[in-house]
């Protein structure tokens, strides 16, 4: 169950969505405790939705179909500011002209990072659509007696989310290690575009 948990948490999370590009963009910017701190906060919702998965997961799966389009269209809309901040951040920071100068970015605490990053993984349509496609599955393996086998479902999803987040975070690092202040700004403002044009992607195919 550990295993299953494991390749189930980093199938999650392997594929390049706006969150992604979110975190390393927050890592480039805020340093790599933010980057650690977001990287955890996207596996907690992980591991929380595996073991709601596991333990009620037909009522789970009843509830994302009902609410699946506006699920998906609440957070495109989230992400959509999301993304939007981030550009409007990094081209003021543009026009400054400033090599180095990044106060706002220090000054943002690390719990908001990680309450940013949590309230946003829990609304990212992906994900809510994952463990949707992944309920009937889980519940068809969960046995009487067991319960126990829930939390190590958990576990391993929280495991295989946080070994790929926490990559992403020190690509981040990587990245913030040979870059200064402009380079920066037009990474994060690349990034602001990235998240919109995605966002806006999951709210057609939503629609469709």
């Amino acid at each position: 169950m550990l295993a299953i948990g494991f390749a189930a948490g980093l199938a999650l999370a392997i594929p390049v969505g706006p969150m992604a590009i979110m975190l390393i963009n927050t890592t480039i910017a805020k340093g790599w405790r933010h980057g650690v701190v977001g990287a955890l906060a996207m596996a907690t919702v992980d591991g929380l939705y595996a073991v709601s998965v596991f333990y009620i997961g037909s009522a789970l799966a009843s509830w994302l179909k009902v609410w699946a389009l506006w699920l998906s269209l609440g957070g495109s809309a989230i992400l959509l500011y999301l993304g939007i901040a981030t550009l409007v951040k990094n081209l003021a920071l543009l026009n400054k002209q400033a090599e180095d100068a990044r106060p706002a970015d220090r000054s943002t605490s690390r719990g908001k990072t990680f309450a940013t990053f949590f309230a946003a993984t829990v609304v990212n349509p992906p994900t809510a659509l994952y463990f949707l496609a992944l309920a009937p599955s889980v519940s068809s393996i969960a046995t009487d007696g067991n319960a126990f086998a829930g939390v190590v479902f958990a576990i391993g999803v929280f495991a295989g989310s946080i070994v790929w987040q926490e990559s992403l975070a020190i690509a981040g690092v990587a990245l913030r290690s040979v870059t200064r202040g402009k380079v920066r700004a037009w990474i994060g403002a690349l990034g602001g575009v990235l998240i919109i044009a995605l966002s806006v992607t999951m709210a057609l195919r939503a629609l469709t």
